[in-house]
């Protein structure tokens, strides 16, 4: 049948087939706690993230099968073989380069988000010494969070009080009840919150990092999914459905990687 599925879709080629851990099936690993890329509604996995994977695997004749995990066992499912892929939007780094192949799929920076009206009067990312600043705990913002607040104390002044919390979502309501007075997220999470709640938040400053790469992870030894997830992505583009996608989980145009 998957031969019979590649064969129906003769626009895309790649030198070597794709393997999966289980046949027909595109199994990729995610930890749905990440808006707007997975998360939880009304009890089902929704998000870019889920969409994408969806339409690539039909895309190269395979069902998506999402596994939920926690966020620290993505990368290893892959290694180990017991997923195809990492897919919660996971930063490709230099680190990560090392143990996966990634395909980019999106562009995302650093942005500050504050209640409504800024009540705390914060004036940017580089002025929030002494200040509670909410982030999701274990990304990149938490790095950024303590890079701020060690920047803070080198220069006498007091440290950042950090929040560390279980997931974007998670910030988004530790800032609307007023326990932070300000969070470090990704400009896609802040588009995400400004969308469902525009009376609640608004940005602060401009993006930083603003060239950070989305990747689905591969395992280096499967060159062929790797490839064949890569055309299927550019075809997406060519077709106007990856546009689509951004528009509809209201992530800012430049988040396209084309």
């Amino acid at each position: 049948m998957l031969a019979l599925a590649l064969v129906a879709i003769p626009a895309l080629a790649w030198a070597a087939p794709p393997t999966t851990v289980a046949p027909e099936k595109l199994s990729w690993g995610t930890s749905p706690t990440f808006a707007p890329f997975e998360f939880q509604r009304d009890g089902n996995a929704v998000g870019f993230d889920v969409d994408l994977m969806a339409e690539l695997a039909r895309r190269i004749g395979l069902q998506s099968a999402m596994l939920g995990m926690d966020y620290a066992g993505i990368i290893p499912a892959v290694q180990a073989q017991r997923i195809d892929a990492a897919v919660s939007g996971i930063y490709i780094t230099p680190a990560r380069q090392e143990v996966l192949d990634f395909v980019p799929y999106l562009l995302i920076g650093g942005q500050m988000v504050v209640q409504k009206g800024n009540p705390a009067h914060l004036a940017g990312k580089d002025a929030l010494c002494g200040h509670h600043i909410a982030v999701a705990v274990n990304t990149l913002y938490e790095k950024t969070a303590h890079s701020l607040s060690n920047a803070c104390t080198a220069a006498g002044k007091p440290a950042i009080n950090i929040l560390a919390v279980g997931s974007s979502a998670v910030v988004a309501l530790t800032l609307a009840q007023g326990r932070a007075e300000g969070a470090v997220s990704s400009t896609s999470v802040i588009s995400a919150m400004m969308s469902n709640a525009p009376d609640t938040f608004e940005p602060l400053g401009e993006p930083f990092n603003a060239n950070s790469r989305l990747g689905i992870g591969i395992a280096k030894t499967n060159p062929g999914l790797r490839d064949a997830l890569t055309v299927a992505l550019k075809a997406m583009h060519d077709d106007g459905s990856y546009d689509a996608l951004i528009k509809k989980w209201g992530l800012p145009a430049s988040s396209t990687i084309f």
